[in-house]
């Protein structure tokens, strides 16, 4: 019941939104307001794991991924009214973990899934490589705790099965009217990246063929519309050799409407302008880890006339890009 109600809240959401022009009750709201945060790290119930792997996750602050979360969602949407939190990735440490009684549990989505219920704002999500991840723990090894992407397909069946905003898939789209402008945020699964040493094709951030295909449809969906994308692994800035070598982001040239790309992993706030096939350029705009700073966390203001983003844990603007 409670995974129908929170369903039937982002429909709600979603459906005011492209009503903003025509309904009379939202006709002065002009802009969007979109939270975006990235790298939570949850971890619910950490007693049921290995001690010793949650003192050393400890040493990253991943034992705060629960509070500084719950504390985000419980203030920074009031206190910027904003319309919707978008996290991109890493939302847990992992998807499944060894436990102190040698079993493995998989809770985490689940869990994750109900700490959202409690909050009213509608939260849009992306994963990233830790919510695909399987933990472990060797005493036999110097580098002691072991993790692997063995189980992805299961790890993405049971996001799917917890999470309303992944109903139809792990990669989806929505499309939202500010004014006259159409806007796509188009939202990626690039979680994936354990390649092993001689495979030739590990270009990362990695799609494969058919969520490219799936992507290529979207920027081409429409003339008019204006394109956002929202995933967790970035491109790489420094290697053009290797980002020309990826299908993905040849892709991206094929739509001088795609604006910016919103993404995390890196833990740091970062902005780059990233030159693509075709001679189009786009900024690519990551967010520092939440888990590390609970100021990590941007506002994206979408409007009629351009694209506003503000600099880490303030509303004053960092970036605004015009929509032509």
């Amino acid at each position: 019941m409670d995974i129908v109600k929170t369903q039937r809240k982002l429909c709600l959401f979603f459906l005011m939104a492209t009503l903003f022009v025509h309904n009379s009750m939202m006709a002065q709201r002009d802009t969007l307001s979109i939270l975006h945060v990235s790298d939570l790290h949850v971890i619910f119930n950490p007693y049921a794991h290995i001690p010793e792997m949650m003192e050393y996750r400890k040493k990253k602050d991943y034992h705060l991924g629960e509070s500084r979360f719950r504390n985000f969602l419980a203030t920074i949407p009031d206190q910027t009214e904003s319309d919707l939190v978008i996290a991109t990735g890493d939302l847990v440490d992992f998807f499944e973990s060894r436990t102190v009684d040698s079993s493995i549990t998989d809770i985490q989505p689940r869990e994750f899934s109900k700490l959202l219920r409690d909050y009213p704002t509608p939260v849009l999500l992306t994963l990233g490589n830790h919510d695909v991840f399987t933990f472990d723990w060797a005493e036999n090894r110097d580098y002691k705790l072991l993790h692997n992407q063995n189980h992805v397909g299961r790890a993405r069946s049971l996001w799917v099965k917890n999470l309303p905003c992944f109903s139809e898939g792990t990669y989806y789209s929505k499309t939202l009217q500010v004014g006259k402008t159409m806007y796509r945020l188009i939202f990626i699964d690039d979680s994936f990246y354990q390649f092993h040493n001689n495979d030739e094709s590990k270009n990362v951030p990695y799609i494969d063929k058919a969520q490219l295909y799936w992507f290529k449809d979207q920027l081409n969906a429409s003339k008019d519309d204006v394109e956002v994308v929202f995933m967790h692994i970035p491109f790489g800035i420094k290697s053009t050799e290797k980002n020309l070598a990826n299908d993905f982001f040849q892709a991206l040239g094929e739509s001088a409407s795609l604006k910016l790309i919103f993404a995390g992993h890196h833990h740091k706030n970062i902005v780059k302008t990233i030159k693509l096939p075709e001679g189009h350029e786009i900024l690519q705009v990551q967010t520092g880890a939440l888990v590390n700073d609970p100021n990590n966390w941007r506002v994206i203001r979408l409007t009629e006339q351009d694209i506003k983003v503000s600099l880490p844990g303030q509303e004053e603007n960092e970036l605004v890009i015009k929509i032509d």
